[in-house]
This record gives structure tokens, sequence and C-alpha cells, in this order.
């Protein structure tokens, strides 16, 4: 009897630690399911000749994540290698596979429609025209005179029409007044096609750039790179689309340090970037913020994404660069909201 007595108070000393251990696991994302509606969609770009990029999704209504989405689609597939970025139009998905050479044009279920080849290494996509959008380039090591070119794509067919020279590696693109304005990483130059005739400008910043946005005013906002060998510190300028001239220009007071992602809210007023840190600025200011609104820390922040509709901030984690990386969502005032796995190195994002 007392043998019974002992075992039941052992069990019921168990459960009570079972019980306190549960209380103090936070509760699991439930896996979603690949639906219409507001979705933040990630471009796990996976590790590099491993062929297993990913697209993940993240249902804010919901509050649940798909890892996979486009094997969960496409059974038998697979994406290809470095899914570097993802544009929405005409409710289909451009993806754009940078060292596998290819788009895959998605549904909004997921599932591949087509696929464009002919592509060396491409970037981003800009839609111009119904049917029409460029395509900007990687210029590759084996390519000294840094040779390159945008790619014209016929959305219609599914085909590269034409190509139009640009040296230099071609980064992120936007449109205004008719004209794509396109960042460069080896050149001091913002490149201008005009998108009715494909006639090519430049305008020169003085220094290679890579992220480009577009604010409420239809000028364009650019950052520039920190040369650290020269002491010349990252900046943002900022673009006059009608007289195509530099206006503005911001030093970010670092030249150890350049922006990796910049975004813009839905108001088009108020810019968002990434330099380790997260950071926030007026697009009247005339001075860079001197601390972020989210610091890194011990994270790795690869992404970044601002929700038009409410500026939710959302911040990806590469994590080790090898396995699944972390979302994390913030308000709009940076207070922390919660955090969940996605594929292997997220890097660009779009709400859609």
């Amino acid at each position: 009897m007392i043998n019974r007595i002992k075992i039941c108070f052992l069990f019921l000393i168990v459960n009570i630690i079972v019980v306190s251990c549960k209380k103090d696991t936070p509760p699991l994302i439930p896996q979603g399911s690949i639906t219409s509606g507001k979705r933040l969609i990630v471009c796990n770009e996976g590790g590099f000749g491993n062929h297993n990029a990913g697209i993940s999704i993240y249902d804010p209504t919901n509050n649940s994540t798909v890892i996979n989405a486009y094997t969960t689609a496409n059974p038998t597939q697979t994406l290809g290698d470095v899914l570097q970025s993802v544009t929405a139009f005409n409710e289909k998905y451009y993806f754009v596979v940078n060292n596998s050479g290819k788009v895959i044009v998605c549904d909004k279920n997921f599932v591949r429609l087509a696929t464009i080849g002919g592509f060396t290494s491409p970037r981003y996509i800009q839609v111009v025209r119904d049917n029409k959008a460029y395509v900007s380039n990687l210029v590759l090591p084996n390519n000294p005179n840094q040779t390159n070119y945008i790619q014209v794509l016929n959305i219609t067919t599914n085909t590269i029409s034409k190509s139009i020279r640009i040296d230099g590696w071609t980064e992120q693109m936007v449109q205004a007044y008719d004209k794509v304005y396109i960042a460069n990483q080896n050149k001091k130059y913002v490149y201008v096609i005009d998108a009715t005739t494909d006639n090519l400008d430049s305008i020169y910043v003085g220094a290679t750039n890579a992220c480009i946005v577009k604010d409420v005013n239809e000028k364009i906002w650019v950052s520039c790179n920190a040369d650290a060998v020269n002491n010349v510190s990252a900046k943002l300028v900022r673009i006059n689309p009608v007289s195509n001239s530099v206006d503005t220009s911001i030093s970010l007071n670092t030249s150890q340090n350049s922006i990796s992602r910049l975004c813009i809210n839905g108001d088009g007023t108020t810019l968002y970037y990434l330099m380790k840190d997260v950071y926030k600025i007026d697009i009247n200011s005339t001075v860079c913020p001197t601390t972020g609104i989210i610091t890194q820390g011990s994270h790795t922040f690869y992404g970044l994404c601002i929700d038009p509709a409410d500026e939710t901030i959302y911040v990806s984690d590469a994590v080790d660069y090898n396995s699944n990386g972390k979302l994390y969502r913030y308000q709009a005032n940076a207070n922390y909201v919660g955090v969940y796995t996605v594929g292997i190195i997220p890097g660009f994002m779009l709400m859609d």
C-alpha cells in the first residue's frame, strides 16, 4: 500500500513537471496552406550550387507559414539554384533564379506555368508594359570588360526579344515618367532606359549603387555604396526624374558599411533600409538617423520588407547560411511581434 502511494505520488510529480514544461514552451506556429489573399512571399536563395532554392509564405491573417510553397505546388520539380527575387503582375509571379539563369512563371497557387531561359545570371524584373519587362543581370568573373545587358522580355510569349547593352552589374529597377531607372554595382551611374524606345541614358551619382525605390513625389531614391579604401561614406541619393539630375544627397556617415536592402512604406513617405540594423528616415529629412529602430544583435539580418497597408516590418535572418532561416515580425513602432521558420537564406520578400 505504501509503495502504491509512493508510485502515485511519483506520477503526480512527473505530471506537474510535464505540465510546467508545456507552459514554458512557446506556441507552435501553424503550418498553413497555399491560399490566395494577403501573404508575404519569401524568396529563399538556398545554398549556392546546391539547387535547393525555395519559396516560403507567411499568412498574417491566420498567422501561419508554408516553408516550401513551390515544392508543395510542384511535387516533382525543383525551383533551381539561388532564388534572387520575385515580381507579381497580372495574377502571375515571376521568380528570378539567378545561378540557374532562368525565370519561372507561376500562377497565384505557385503552380509553374512556364520557364524562360536564355539568361546568364538574372537579378530582377521590372514590368514596363502589359507585354514587356526588363531583366537586370550580374557580371560574371570571366567577363573582364564588364560587358553586360538588360534583357527585354516579352511576357506574352515568355521569350527574350532583345538586349540593351549596359556595362557593369545591373541590379534593382524602378519606373517613373515612362523611364526605367537601374542601379549598377560596378559603375558610379544610375542608368535610364526610355520604356518606349529602349534608348539609354545615365545619371552620375558618384558611387556604385544597389537599391532603388520611388517615393510619393515620383522621385527616385538610390543607395550608394561606401568605399572604405578611399574613405567615402555610403549615402542616399535622390533623383528628380523630370530633370534626370540628383537633387538631394544624404551621407550615412560610414565608409565601412553599405545598405543591403532599401524599402519604402505604402504612402511613399518613409524610407526603411538595412545596414546590419534596420533604419528609418522620412523622405524630407536632410540628415541620416544615428541609431537603428531594430538592432541586429546576434542575428544575421538579410532581408527587409514593409507591409504597404499597415507598415508592419518584416526582417529575415539567414542564421548560418546552411539551415532554415527565420522571419521576424515587428509592428510599425518596431515592437516585436513574433518569429517564424522559413527556408534556407531568406532574402528578397514581397507582400502581395
